[in-house]
């Protein structure tokens, strides 16, 4: 019996807006869901980082593009994570301690209680999580990680 050796991410808003957009970053995220598809990794997102990429794609495009957004998205290979009090407590905690948004502090957790990458490009997220102990897959190439 083969041990399949999975790696593990979490996806924030930022990734998943980079990838719409086919922003630089984008094929990174495009060879994460692609590994997700052959079962080589396992992908997570909160809703909380779901409903920043709705109301940012909503602001952008009115609410109709939003909604078939969404539902791309949920047709993808990533497992949407509800905010559990675990979670909730937990991305309470971290927003209490650096200063970043309370979204990006959901991502940050999740990416804590899995063991996983983060997979961003937003500054704030890269100037504490190296800190908190979540190594990151930096999207943005004009600026270094």
């Amino acid at each position: 019996m083969s041990t399949i050796c999975h790696e593990t991410y979490v996806l924030d808003a930022y990734a998943v807006l980079c990838y719409l957009k086919d922003e630089p970053g984008a094929e990174k995220v495009s060879t994460i869901l692609k590994k997700a598809v052959k079962k080589r990794a396992r992908i997570f997102m909160t809703w909380m980082n779901l409903g920043e990429v709705y109301y940012r794609v909503c602001r952008e495009h009115g609410e109709f593009e939003a909604a078939r957004v969404l539902e791309v998205i949920k047709s993808w290979p990533v497992e949407v994570l509800p905010g559990d009090e675990c979670l909730t407590i937990g991305a309470a905690r971290v927003k209490a301690s650096c200063p970043l948004s309370y979204a990006d502090s959901y991502a940050i957790t999740a990416a804590l209680r899995y063991d996983a990458d983060l997979v961003t490009g937003d500054p704030e997220i890269r100037d504490v999580a190296p800190a908190i102990g979540v190594p990151l897959v930096w999207l943005r190439s004009d600026d270094a990680q």
